[in-house]
């Protein structure tokens, strides 16, 4: 616990000279199981969930999320290049509405905004034990860190080496889900690289120490993004294809479990399936301490498909 309070620390909510107010309505979601009032789902209790929409053409894609702030302080990532920055309000406990929010560029090295699609396809976000926020971007493979406390959303982009073996996934399905591990060793998870075996392959790192590991594969399900809460990691995956219905899986491992030289085989914590439950192409997990609660947080990505698929957020305390 002392390690996610660490981790979560404020969000300093500054923002630059080219951060946008966004007009963004908020729809409360009452209940994560369609037809059924149920909140409770094993290891997660349901704190709320919210549909956002907007009519910012920039609004959407948000694959990458970090909270703060008693899990009010929000800033997510999309993949074409934006942050968004928000303050989230409860009501009595629960998720209710979104405040405050604005938009900016992602900067580069030089403090442009991204100059094409593929260079601003920011897929991954995690606060740093030193304050820092990296981001980690996938078509063109590459990891970074801004330094927002200090210079807000007009941070630039400072290169954080990772081990080159990251690059040589599946076009677009290198990597989609970074974190930071006690010790300061950062964490990698591919979408779409596989073993000889088919397991899901992951790296740890800090400096030039690199250790690979793997995942076993669950179904037909692909890592999203994770989220390090003390010595487990918790990982988001989805299943999301014209062949199927979607699909969302929350699986837990042991840190310790990436030293065997063994593929891992994370626990199952939740699965949901659509239509029966309120999901669509999830691809962001947060953690965040409220009201003595561990809160895990998932947000989707819309793909820019509105009004066929939605940027939906959902909250639930979480125990171990």
């Amino acid at each position: 616990m002392k390690r996610l309070a660490a981790g979560i620390a404020l969000l300093v909510l500054t923002t630059g000279a080219e951060a946008d107010p966004v007009a963004v309505a908020s729809d409360p979601i009452g209940s994560f199981q369609r037809f059924s009032s149920s909140g409770s789902f094993g290891s997660f209790a349901w704190r709320g969930g919210l549909t956002l929409t907007s009519e910012d053409r920039g609004f959407g894609g948000f694959s990458g999320l970090v909270l703060g702030g008693n899990c009010e302080d929000m800033l997510a990532v999309s993949d074409r290049g934006n942050w968004l920055q928000a303050r989230l309000v409860y009501e009595e406990g629960i998720l209710a509405g979104i405040a405050e929010a604005v938009l900016a560029p992602i900067r580069d090295s030089k403090g442009q905004p991204q100059k094409s699609k593929s260079w601003a396809d920011a897929e991954a976000v995690t606060r740093l034990a030193n304050g820092r926020i990296a981001v980690g971007f996938e078509s063109r493979v590459r990891f970074g860190t801004y330094d927002i406390a200090r210079r807000g959303l007009d941070a630039r982009f400072q290169t954080l080496p990772h081990p080159r073996d990251i690059d040589r996934g599946t076009d677009n399905g290198e990597v989609e889900s970074l974190g930071e591990l006690p010790g300061g060793r950062l964490i990698a998870i591919a979408e779409r690289h596989f073993d000889a075996q088919g397991n899901i392959r992951g790296w740890t790192w800090k400096g030039g120490e690199v250790r690979d590991f793997s995942l076993e594969r669950y179904d037909a399900y692909q890592v999203t993004d994770l989220a390090v809460n003390g010595d487990d990691v918790l990982t988001l995956e989805r299943r999301f294809s014209a062949g199927s219905l979607p699909g969302m899986a929350v699986r837990r491992f042991a840190i310790a479990d990436i030293a065997s030289g063994k593929p891992v085989i994370p626990e199952l914590l939740l699965e949901a399936t659509a239509p029966l439950y309120v999901i669509d192409n999830m691809e962001a997990i947060a953690l965040c301490e409220r009201q003595g609660e561990t809160r895990v947080t998932l947000m989707s990505d819309d793909n820019f498909n509105s009004p066929v698929q939605s940027t939906i957020l959902l909250q639930f305390a979480y125990r171990r």
